[in-house]
């Protein structure tokens, strides 16, 4: 039996006859809480749950050896931009210790016994195997980074970035390698970010991607302005280019791709994540029609007394009304402070997750990139008939010094009008975005937003900010 759990027994034996005595007094017995997972939703679910029932005894399964961490800011470690490592680990098992909540690294569920309440774990770290159980649960296995089936994927050299370990690898490797040729694999948030970083680092880079543009979830005319701000620092584009081979021997030397190999000495492999739904499935939970969890809007599951928040989880798009799988770490937060309030409070619990807006935005160089809604194209799968306009401007009133230039793009419903979707590559982007996702999410029209009332100086925009300017060209359309 390993220690954790002998020091969990001894704690249970000593909540059982505190217990008994309180049910003398008329008291409630300990509810036990596990989490599966930790990251953002796993550890903000047992954080809420503790402020909502003092008295529980919580538990986390953690596979990683950090428990939370600020997965956002890995690109930035490598280069150096983030120098010190610990300030990417939000919390440690000792913090949450001082809440009085147990979190055990290196240690992975491997299955869930939905019917009788109880978990098989394997202590990572020494192999042992040990029973747990559990009152209620939340899963928050989140989601694993994608490496496809290419030969030579196993080289000495071919990374994933998913955690903070991936990125203490890669470093170790340049340190020990001085790799003077870089290709990443993939063109969506992480792999633009990666690409910069490699580049700061002084190296040579190569940017591949198999679809026909970067940044596939946005419309053309944001992915045009990313690639040619991406060549004019100097990292290489090939888009439409599915990578068939990494070839060396032993280490990484060099990858294929229809006629052409590139050199390289290291490679990221950033093509996406999928979500980590087999417990879930093997112990009977429903998956949505994402491949991710299903869950109601107070994050429960179809299994008894299970919820489950996170990258594993799938939601609904606010914009659209339809299933939404949207990895990302804000979204993961919100999602265990519901199932986390939830859990602890159980069947009388109210607290609902309403959807998301997928809202999300990168730097890329100079360059900032952002997005919230839908874009014209997933509108248009969804059923809308669109009507789009976008315009480039000032970010600042013209006559302000260093004034930059924005392109925003709003997308909307022909019909009603109703904004769905937003676009934004320029200077300013962060503001811009979240004035469209309030818009989107407050269900407002783009006439309602010609003439909303905005703040104004010029240091921060024009006398009409960007975002009227857009609304006011697609109204004439409409």
């Amino acid at each position: 039996m390993c220690p954790a759990r002998r020091r969990r027994l001894s704690i249970l034996r000593c909540a059982g006859t505190l217990a008994k005595e309180s049910e003398r007094e008329g008291a409630h017995e300990v509810m036990r809480l596990v989490m599966v997972g930790g990251v953002a939703a796993g550890t903000k679910a047992a954080s809420r749950a503790r402020r909502v029932d003092p008295q529980a005894e919580i538990t986390v399964y953690q596979e990683e050896p950090e428990p939370s961490i600020s997965e956002c800011g890995l690109p930035y470690f490598l280069s150096g931009t983030v120098s010190a490592r610990d300030s990417l680990v939000a919390r440690t098992p000792e913090d949450f210790a001082g809440k009085n909540i147990e979190v055990l690294v290196r240690h992975r569920v491997e299955r869930i016994d939905a019917e009788n309440k109880r978990l098989s774990i394997v202590n990572l770290a020494t192999g042992e195997r040990f029973d747990d159980h559990y009152d209620r649960l939340v899963i928050a296995t989140g989601a694993r980074a994608i490496l496809p089936p290419i030969t030579g994927a196993d080289l000495d050299g071919v990374f994933r970035l998913r955690f903070l370990t991936d990125a203490d690898r890669i470093l170790e490797y340049v340190q020990k390698h001085s790799p003077k040729k870089a290709v990443m694999v993939g063109a969506g948030y992480i792999g633009l970010e990666v690409a910069e970083n490699l580049h700061h680092l002084g190296m040579d880079v190569s940017l591949i991607e198999a679809a026909e543009r970067v940044a596939v979830a946005y419309g053309p005319e944001v992915a045009e302005r990313v690639e040619r701000h991406l060549e004019e620092k100097g990292v290489r584009v090939h888009t439409g280019a599915k990578v068939e081979e990494f070839t060396g021997d032993g280490r990484v030397r060099g990858l294929r791709f229809g006629d052409r190999e590139l050199e390289a000495d290291l490679v990221v492999v950033g093509v996406g994540v999928k979500p980590s739904v087999e417990l879930a499935k093997e112990a009977g939970a429903e998956i949505g029609a994402t491949g991710a969890i299903r869950v109601d809007r107070r994050m429960k599951t179809s299994l008894p007394d299970v919820w489950a928040a996170g990258d594993c989880v799938e939601t609904v798009n606010l914009a659209s009304g339809q299933s939404a799988w949207v990895p990302l770490g804000d979204t993961a937060n919100q999602m265990g402070r519901v199932a986390g309030t939830n859990a602890a409070l159980g069947p009388e619990a109210a607290l609902e997750f309403p959807g998301v807006l997928g809202s999300g935005i990168f730097k890329v160089f100079d360059l900032g990139v952002g997005k919230a809604g839908l874009s014209e194209q997933e509108a248009e799968r969804a059923g809308f008939e669109v009507t789009s306009a976008g315009i480039e401007t000032t970010s600042k009133a013209g006559y302000y010094p260093v004034a930059g230039r924005v392109f925003i793009k709003l997308i909307c419903d022909s019909e009603t009008g109703r904004l769905l979707g937003a676009e934004v590559a320029g200077d300013g982007a962060d503001k811009l975005v979240d004035v469209c996702a309030t818009a989107i999410w407050g269900r407002l029209s783009c006439p309602d937003l010609v003439n909303i009332d905005l703040a104004y100086a010029p240091p921060y925009g024009p006398v009409l900010s960007p975002v009227i300017q857009a609304a006011t060209v697609l109204s004439g359309r409409l």
